[in-house]
């Protein structure tokens, strides 16, 4: 069974770089991406060794760029669901908490670390293998396949964790379908912790609020919700003040994207009081296969999954690029 490795003082990690760009990556903290630096700047929240991968914490209370699957909710699979019904999934999904195996090659485009998680609950392997280009681009080339004697379903998502400033803003496809799945700190028309509107238009507390710039969220909110992205190619766009990372996503479509903006302190499950201060606000995108997180809702009522196929594996490439 996939138990949490204990954290070191000082993991190991690998560099990787190219032009302006360097990343980092801790093998022993399920291949984490620690660092993602463009042109000097440092695009993700940073953690010590409290933030590594942890079997009772969610992803959300890391740091980095982390790998969830089969999928990020905890839960159990469908009972229906041919050769893995029942089977439980924890939270955070099976491969942050392993560490996987690497190798790291030289080739024509440079070096390469590739990252390859096997699945113990349920039958999956996914790689991840990661290149900077000389010119500053990252590039995430991922591979998953079934491994048992029935179809799969797959919610991997990418889960990278950036500071949440007034500056920041946040720019996806226009009027593409955004359905929030959790809210605590702020109330929806009617009152309810799930809804559905179009991107960036979202009523909270009354009031119409444009999440393209998400402190527009109330104070004391925690929202995460996921957008569709369609099928194709897709680009998200991040800016930080005059700093802007750009993730596009090729290949076997990427269809959705979870979004994870937390301006109440859950981020550690502790709010703020008189004598204790909230966390900092973070956002998270979630680059995902499915959504949301959980088995029971992506295969019940949003049927928002990916399947994978025996013998045939997915592949689909995710690119960071960074300007100032």
């Amino acid at each position: 069974m996939t138990a949490p490795r204990p954290a070191t003082a000082e993991p190991g990690f690998v560099a990787l770089e190219g032009g302006t760009s360097r990343i980092e990556v801790i093998p022993a903290h399920g291949g984490r991406v620690r660092s993602v630096r463009i042109s000097g700047r440092e695009w993700l929240v940073q953690g010590g060794g409290s933030a590594a991968p942890n079997a009772s914490q969610v992803v959300l209370a890391g740091a980095g760029w982390d790998e969830c699957a089969p999928a990020a909710g905890a839960g159990t699979v469908p009972e229906w669901v041919k050769g893995v019904g029942g089977r439980p999934v924890p939270v955070g999904g099976e491969a942050r908490l392993q560490r996987p195996d690497v190798s790291l090659r030289t080739g024509s485009e440079g070096h390469t670390l590739t990252c390859t998680w096997r699945g113990e609950r349920l039958p999956w392997v996914l790689s991840r293998t990661l290149l900077v280009r000389p010119d500053g681009a990252i590039e995430a080339r991922y591979e998953a396949m079934a491994t048992g004697t029935h179809r799969l379903p797959f919610l991997w998502s990418a889960h990278l964790l950036f500071a949440l400033t007034p500056g920041t803003r946040l720019n996806f496809p226009e009027a593409a379908r955004f359905r929030v799945s959790a809210i605590t700190g702020a109330a929806m028309i009617g009152g309810g912790t799930e809804g559905e509107g179009k991107w960036p238009r979202l009523t909270l507390d009354g009031k119409s609020r444009d999440l393209s710039t998400p402190w527009s969220v109330p104070g004391k909110a925690t929202l995460t919700g996921w957008l569709d992205l369609g099928g194709g190619r897709s680009i998200i766009q991040l800016t930080q003040h005059q700093a802007r990372l750009t993730i596009s996503t090729d290949g076997a479509s990427v269809p959705h994207c979870g979004v994870v903006i937390d301006r109440g302190g859950q981020r550690h499950g502790a709010r703020r009081t008189l004598f204790r201060r909230a966390a900092p606000p973070v956002l998270a995108l979630r680059p995902s296969l499915g959504a949301p997180d959980r088995y029971a809702e992506a295969l019940g009522d949003w049927q928002s999954i990916t399947w994978l196929v025996p013998g045939e594996p997915r592949r689909w490439t995710m690119t960071l690029r960074g300007r100032t």
